[in-house]
Parts: C-alpha cells; sequence; structure tokens
C-alpha cells in the first residue's frame, strides 16, 4: 500500500521544534559536563605526576587513582548519554504523522510506514500520574500528581507504533483522530493507569 492510497490526506502531526531544541540543549550540557568531568580528572592525575594513593580515607584532601577513574568513567558516561540524546533530537525532527480518510503513515528519515484504519489490532493508552520533579522529600507531597498519556498502536505483523507528548505535538489530537476509526471498526482500546 502506498501513501496515495489511504485516500483524503486530513492532518500532519510532528514533533515539536521547543521539544528538539530542549533536547540538543540538555544534550550539549551533558556533553560539556562530562568533557569537564573528565577533564579535571585527567589533569588531577597528570598534577601529581602519578604519584597517587589508590584510594584516600573520607575528608582527606587530594585525588586518588579510585577518584579518577570514578570521575573519568561518568565523565564519558555524561558526553555519550548527551550524544544518543542529540542523536534521537536529530531523528525526531524527520519524524511526520499523516492521517488520511483510509488510514495513517508514519514517516521518518529510514522509512514509510504505511497503516490502514483495518491493520490495527489494538490501541493501549497508557495514563501516568506522577509528581514533578520539583521538590525533595516531604515537600515534593505539597504538590499534585499530573497525568501524562501516552499511546501504543498494535498493528498486524508489524512492530508497533508508539508516541506521546515529547514526540508528537498535538499527541492527544492524533489519539482522538485515530480512536473515532478504531471505534468505527470496534478495535480494541484499552486504557492502562499507571502510578509513579
Amino acid at each position: 500500500m502506498t501513501i496515495d492510497e489511504l485516500g483524503e490526506f486530513r492532518r500532519e502531526f510532528k514533533p515539536g521544534l521547543e521539544t528538539i531544541i530542549a533536547g540538543i540543549i540538555m544534550g550539549v550540557l551533558l556533553m560539556a559536563g562530562g568533557g569537564a568531568l573528565t577533564y579535571f580528572a585527567v589533569m588531577g592525575g597528570i598534577g601529581s605526576g602519578g604519584n597517587l594513593p589508590f584510594w584516600r580515607e573520607k575528608g582527606e584532601p587530594g585525588w586518588s587513582w579510585g577518584a579518577i577513574a570514578l570521575a573519568g568513567a561518568m565523565g564519558i558516561g555524561l558526553m555519550m548519554g548527551g550524544f544518543f540524546l542529540i542523536r534521537w533530537m536529530r531523528s525526531l525532527v524527520s519524524l511526520r504523522v499523516c492521517v488520511c480518510q483510509n488510514g495513517f503513515a508514519v514517516i521518518d528519515r529510514k522509512s514509510t510506514q504505511i497503516v490502514a484504519w483495518e491493520e490495527i489490532d489494538s490501541v493501549q493508552e497508557t495514563h501516568l500520574y506522577q509528581r514533578p520533579p520539583v521538590l525533595k522529600g516531604v515537600a515534593k507531597y505539597a504538590l499534585p500528581k499530573l497525568m501524562s498519556k501516552s499511546f501504543l498502536v498494535r498493528i498486524t505483523g508489524r512492530e508497533p507504533f508508539g508516541f506521546d507528548g515529547d514526540t508528537i505535538k498535538g499527541h492527544s489530537k492524533l489519539a482522538q483522530m485515530i480512536k473515532e476509526e478504531t471505534d468505527r471498526r470496534n478495535i480494541s482500546w484499552e486504557i492502562v493507569e499507571e502510578h509513579a
């Protein structure tokens, strides 16, 4: 099936620009922080001339080989996390979901996946309730739990298509359009409640 066979075009959905920019900024900050942590660890080892104990007692000033290894591993981990976050944001840039009369198409840089409404086996809507991570300790209970929604469309013989507010701007409207079509065809729509 081709995208032309899906019939009349209704609406296109794509990721929000603010999500992509925030992800890239966070990725750059992770990489910079990891680079700085690794740099300071290496300079601590070089500055000592290599004459360091394996580990220092708590409260004892200066570097040790264990601290250098730990800081270096954390720095490299942060840089890798930043790199993969930026790669994920770059992949989101090309993501598009085109909803048409007879189905929808998921288009990204690598492929186009055409899904007719009849090919949908079921849809799982997940409601995740969690408190914002602004406050810590007992104070966090002063804030109410907020709900976020994510959706997983299971397709006959293929990988499922999942989306939420981080990957698609206007994800609730996309879900509403899919639900209208699945209701007409008596396709299962399951709602799962999760509390974090």
